[in-house]
């Protein structure tokens, strides 16, 4: 999965292309504008994975591939491919060395300490309902540094109205920007939709209603059986593989058998999706989203693709039934919007936070003998032997990241070491370099390395995980490779398999909706309009 890599100079150089087209300038609220605008977040949906199965669509995923402006070459132009730092990107179109959300959680430092913070972590935001509860810390978009998508849609229209839900909180969050509207996560294990103090004092009636009501059907089933037709089967490889999930690792999956908590095994499957679109439907109803004369906006991250992703792999008969039924869900609701707020009456940018390495078994069983699934331990004993050498000979600062960079990279630890005086000085010929450049806020260490003024690269297809089950989080183009496609109102059919960014979406689905965006942005307006 090798794709030629894009330099930071056509990154930086989005900001002049934007101030060409315009982009940052005042736009006037016409009738033709759309009245909703969607962010969709297909979390762990990597670039490739649309057409491999694009056979056994035809629903929204279908709708979206043939009467949506689809970028093929699209990618995350940062090397930390985290769920926190892909949503910022995604909704603030700056990098994450500019929004601040540089992982999941990283050591900020406060003073001379190091303290282990998470993206959405902010104490003086309780959640609403479990205020006393230890187990639920407080959440809010406090360690995002830049307004997003949403509160650009605010600023134009007071009265607008933005919305943001996900099963995950720092999705839900971080799809939001800065705003203190109506945001909703999943309480997994109460299979209830929660938010915190910094949105609201109260819950709304209906939300209640829909925990109460709603949500005990959606997690009634205990069984998920295959329902991939036998002619699509073979566009994923066999159901069973030892280095899947522990336990049962085909189908059917049954709750008793997997799982000792019920709510937790159902959101291990489309549920989750089925419930943050069922949501946004209520929502949408409650609040007249898009249907009031004004702009809004609703924020959608579905994260049952990377929930099973992890378990199971992207090739797998579980990922194509899911995404089966995530084309299913996708029609349905792009059929809803037609009817509840009209066609060409709302646009949709869809894309993902992050892709994900295929199985490093299944890759060695078709040949590729750089794929291996490495012992995360034996590479954190070879990182402490370096850092105790470095250390032990003093120094600067500079001078032990130094030692510690080459030290790693003479004990074949990693592939590559930067330090961050490499990073920041000038501009780095190696074009991995960039890419940590870009994931690098000082004062934020994603990593224990970090912290010491060094970042590293393991060797593409290494896979630092558990003994069963995949992830993301590198460099490499199957962890940056995502979809990028755009479709509503003034949006033509078309590919384009020139290189597009992430960041990129916010800014474009502004332009779409006319809506005036920050003119400092990394990303720029790559469609306006057929």
């Amino acid at each position: 999965m090798n794709k030629p890599d894009i330099g930071m100079s056509q990154v930086a150089g989005s900001v002049v292309l934007a101030a060409v087209l315009g982009f940052g300038q005042g736009c006037t609220q016409a009738e033709e504008q759309p009245s909703l605008v969607i962010l969709i977040a297909v979390d762990q949906l990597r670039g490739d994975l649309l057409e491999r199965y694009e056979e056994a669509f035809s629903g929204g995923l279908q709708r979206l591939m043939d009467e949506g402006q689809r970028y093929t070459n699209a990618s995350h132009p940062f090397a930390v491919t985290h769920t926190a730092a892909g949503h910022a990107s995604l909704s603030t179109g700056v990098l994450p060395s500019r929004s601040g959300i540089v992982a999941n959680s990283w050591s900020q430092l406060v003073g001379d300490e190091w303290r282990s913070t998470y993206s959405v972590a902010d104490p003086d935001s309780p959640i609403l309902g479990f205020e006393n509860d230890d187990r639920l810390p407080g959440r809010s978009p406090k360690n995002l540094l830049r307004e997003g998508l949403a509160d650009w849609v605010r600023s134009a229209d007071m009265n607008a109205r933005t919305v943001s839900i996900s099963a995950k909180d720092r999705a839900a969050i971080t799809l939001a920007g800065r705003t203190d509207s109506h945001v909703y996560w999943l309480l997994h294990e109460e299979a209830r939709f929660i938010t915190s103090q910094y949105y609201a004092q109260a819950y709304p009636g209906w939300l209640q209603r829909f925990n109460d009501e709603v949500m005990p059907s959606l997690v009634g089933d205990t069984i998920w059986e295959n329902d991939v037709p036998v002619e699509f089967q073979s566009l994923s490889r066999p159901d069973f593989a030892p280095y899947e999930r522990r336990g049962n690792s085909t189908f059917p999956h049954v709750s008793s058998v997997e799982e000792t908590v019920h709510n937790e095994w159902a959101f291990d499957s489309p549920k989750a999706d089925e419930a943050v679109v069922t949501l946004a439907k209520t929502v949408m109803e409650e609040l007249d989203l898009g249907q009031r004369g004004n702009v809004d906006y609703l924020g959608l991250a579905l994260s049952s693709t990377d929930y099973i992703g992890h378990l199971f792999g992207p090739l797998s008969q579980e990922q194509l039934s899911n995404l089966m039924h995530l084309d299913r869900l996708l029609g349905d609701f792009f059929n809803y919007l037609d009817e509840n707020v009209g066609e060409g009456k709302w646009i949709i940018g869809l894309s993902a936070d992050h892709g994900v390495a295929t199985m490093p078994e299944y890759e060695q069983e078709r040949g590729n003998t750089s794929a291996s699934r490495i012992d995360a331990r034996e590479k954190s004993r070879g990182r402490t032997r370096a850092l105790q050498a470095a250390l032990a000979e003093g120094g600067s600062p500079e001078e032990i990241a130094e030692r510690l960079a080459r030290q790693l990279e003479a004990e074949g630890t990693v592939a590559k070491a930067y330090t961050h005086r490499e990073l920041t000085m000038g501009e780095p010929a190696d074009s991995f370099a960039i890419f940590f450049r870009n994931s690098h806020y000082p004062g934020r260490a994603h990593s224990s390395l970090s912290r010491y003024g060094v970042e590293i690269r393991y060797a593409e297809g290494e896979l630092l995980y558990r003994a069963n089950g995949t992830s993301h989080g590198t460099v490499y183009w199957y962890d940056r490779h995502v979809p990028l496609i755009l479709l509503g109102k003034g949006i033509g059919a078309g590919v384009s398999e020139s290189p597009a960014y992430t960041i990129d979406l916010a800014p474009t689905l502004a332009r779409l909706a006319g809506i005036a965006a920050p003119d400092d942005l990394d990303g720029r307006v790559i469609y306006t309009g057929r």
